[in-house]
């Protein structure tokens, strides 16, 4: 296990771990039906920072899990989470044109194509979670992994926090919108940091409950971290065009509250980084970046140069 302070360096041999299992579980496009196939392909190998399961790999480094137990649900996480945007993006939800520089997938392919594009990514990320090589003599990692997974992605997670969004009002209360946040935003994140715990079950209780300080407070910070990044590309975003979905945090309370809490939240996520000694390098560099690029907030222990981005 490496412990050193250089996951700059190691977060591109991950990077490259999980994009050789992504290629190998997603079926060939000359496959029927091939079209949706290419669909599926497209909408998770076209790029990507891979955030979710750099998070798996280095929650996984500082509990001292060793990182083929997190390939399944690496792939499983980034699976979802390239569901989420294919859907995300069709009209009647946001109405995006353009995903990584590049159209979306239901402006190539056809929103019919694209919505089921969506649905078969999440169904085979269950696939990958049950039938992986590395979990198939661990029944107890698959049936934990798959109860997280479900609940950080469903009705009382992403999808349910993505429901609020699209519902709530101009001026929610700080409870209503850190919830909304927390679940639409956060869900991944969660299932990411938390998936370790999944396939050690005797994990010490002081690392499992740092797992959890750190993936509760960075849901909510990333997502005000990037309401700060939309204001800066275009004041517009600030609130959506829809008058009935939520507005940002900074454009609900402003922006010195905005700094302020997420000051707060970096400060519970170093803290929670501390549990692990130097085997938590990969989490503190996490951290690094999310306070970084908010113009006068107050930057995290490890600066870092990651963009912004889903």
């Amino acid at each position: 296990m490496k412990t050193n302070d250089n996951f700059e360096q190691r977060r591109e041999d991950y990077r490259n771990r999980v994009n050789a299992a992504l290629n190998d579980c997603l079926p060939a496009p000359e496959i029927i039906p091939r079209q949706l196939h290419a669909a599926m392909r497209d909408a998770v190998l076209r790029g990507g920072k891979r955030l979710r399961p750099l998070l798996c790999y280095a929650a996984a480094e500082a509990t001292g899990v060793p990182a083929r137990l997190m390939d399944a649900p690496a792939a499983a996480v980034e699976l979802i989470h390239c569901y989420s945007l294919v859907h995300d993006d069709l009209p009647c939800m946001d109405d995006d044109e353009l995903r990584r520089g590049q159209p979306t997938i239901h402006r190539i392919y056809g929103e019919d194509v694209a919505l089921l594009a969506g649905d078969a990514l999440q169904t085979l990320a269950w696939e990958v979670l049950a039938a992986h090589p590395s979990l198939m003599e661990r029944n107890d990692a698959r049936v934990a992994l798959s109860e997280l997974f479900a609940q950080c992605s469903g009705s009382t997670g992403m999808v349910g926090g993505q429901e609020l969004d699209l519902r709530g009002g101009p001026e929610p209360d700080l409870a209503e919108l850190e919830h909304a946040y927390r679940t639409k935003t956060g869900g991944l994140f969660r299932a990411a940091v938390l998936s370790p715990v999944c396939v050690q079950p005797e994990m010490p209780l002081n690392f499992r409950h740092a797992l959890e300080q750190f993936a509760d407070a960075l849901g909510l910070a990333f997502q005000i971290r990037d309401d700060f990044n939309d204001k800066e590309s275009d004041a517009q975003a600030l609130i959506s065009t829809e008058s009935s979905r939520l507005p940002s945090w900074v454009a609900r309370f402003g922006e010195q509250a905005a700094r302020e809490r997420l000051e707060e939240l970096v400060g519970a996520m170093q803290e929670a980084c501390q549990t692990f000694g130097a085997a938590g390098a990969g989490l503190r560099w996490l951290t690094g970046f999310i306070g970084a690029s908010v113009p006068g907030a107050a930057a995290a222990d490890t600066a870092t140069t990651a963009p912004p981005g889903r």
